[in-house]
């Protein structure tokens, strides 16, 4: 053989490790040189093998040592360093598959990461969840957990595959949900309960969010005392990671209402007359109230019509009223009017204009019926005289 003057080395490379080699897996020789058009030769023990490729298969039956060159035309490289090829006599490894986070405690829509560990290197790995394959050459696959199901891993080399790991359950729960207590639609100054539904999950970190920003962590319930305006936004609440936060509920803060106490007539009130106070509840979202009727302190009247009716009032009417509203299908209620105070006058009621009109008309409609019953009587009288003043005369000259 000829060396040229800067004759290169050949550098034998080995795939898988060749230091981790199961007996009757397959190897891949490789055999790197500088330049094209070389023919490789390989030794292997005392087998000698030639190809035009760089790369060669053999078959690991036993540990031997592994060595190559190139050739091209008369001029061949120098040989590359010897490689050990050190073949295991044990049995293929068993696949170890984990799972982040917690399989028990893994929630619907959550990305879960297995892992497949497996002795060795240049694996293939395989997972099967259900009745789903998947295949990656990378030891971590990422799947989105939909329901519980059991999974298990294993890898492949050439033609040597590990032993299936141990199958993991994945119990997969609804995410946490959100419920608030007594409703979503409050007034400023009452109390609200949230609490966080995890299902089955027990012994879980709760982490609660308002307007997706984490504002504390502790106990499954979080109680909101003499609430504000500013409590109002959408809470949620996750579990160990904040890409578990659950289905939101939008809470609404207004500024309680205040009744306003309205009575008519609104003047001076007489013995027997009708008064009717109205309780009227302004800017609020509650479609539907149950008035409260307050004389004195004490409440006297509920009723869902925003009308008070007092007919023929008396002395035993006379005091302070008050009204108040409460959300019929609700909690929701509105503060207290300002009193109104109800007082009589010393008489009896005024003989009402409109029986005055009445009377008037009845009088003018009367007086003209017996004015034109004069003229047409006076008239009559004065025919009847004449007609016998006429009589008369004709007496006279017979």
């Amino acid at each position: 053989e000829k060396h040229a003057p800067e004759t290169p080395k050949a550098v034998l490379t080995v795939q898988p490790e060749p230091s981790q080699i199961f007996r009757g897996e397959t190897v891949t020789l490789t055999c790197d040189l500088q330049g094209e058009g070389w023919t490789y030769r390989w030794k292997c023990g005392d087998r000698d093998y030639t190809s035009k490729d760089k790369e060669f298969n053999i078959t690991a039956e036993f540990t031997q040592k592994c060595m190559c060159k190139g050739c091209r035309g008369s001029v061949c490289s120098y040989w590359s360093d010897e490689v050990t090829l050190t073949v295991s006599v044990t049995e293929t490894p068993k696949a170890v598959l984990t799972v982040q986070p917690e399989p028990s405690q893994i929630l619907r829509g959550e990305t879960v990461t297995l892992t497949c560990d497996i002795q060795g290197e240049w694996w293939t790995y395989r997972w099967q969840c259900g009745d789903r394959d998947y295949t990656s050459k990378e030891k971590e696959f990422k799947i989105t957990a939909e329901f519980t199901q059991e999974c298990m891993c294993s890898g492949c080399r050439g033609s040597v595959c590990s032993d299936w790991s141990d199958e993991v359950t994945l119990t997969v729960s609804d995410k946490p949900r959100v419920t608030v207590k007594p409703q979503s639609s409050v007034f400023t100054g009452d109390t609200v309960t949230l609490s966080c539904d995890v299902g089955r999950s027990t012994g879980l970190r709760i982490f609660w969010y308002k307007d997706f920003q984490r504002i504390k962590s502790g106990d499954e319930t979080k109680t909101l005392r003499d609430v504000r305006v500013s409590d109002g936004g959408k809470y949620s609440c996750g579990v160990l990671r904040d890409t578990t936060l659950g289905h939101r509920v939008t809470l609404t803060v207004r500024e309680r209402p205040k009744a306003v106490l309205r009575v008519q007539p609104d003047g001076r009130v007489f013995r027997g007359e009708t008064v009717t106070l109205t309780c009227d509840i302004q800017e609020s979202d509650v479609t539907s109230w149950n008035y409260t009727w307050n004389k004195d302190d004490s409440e006297i009247h509920v009723s869902q019509s925003q009308e008070y009716r007092i007919s023929s009032v008396s002395e035993s009417h006379t005091g302070n009223y008050s009204c108040s509203g409460r959300e019929t299908r609700g909690s929701r209620y509105t503060h207290t009017s300002d009193e109104v105070t109800l007082t009589l006058s010393g008489s009896d009621a005024p003989l009402p204009v409109l029986s005055v009109l009445k009377l008037l008309s009845f009088l003018v409609a009367a007086s003209t019926y017996l004015l034109v019953s004069v003229i047409i009587g006076v008239k009559c009288y004065r025919a009847h005289a004449q007609s016998d003043e006429i009589n008369q005369y004709a007496v006279a000259e017979e």
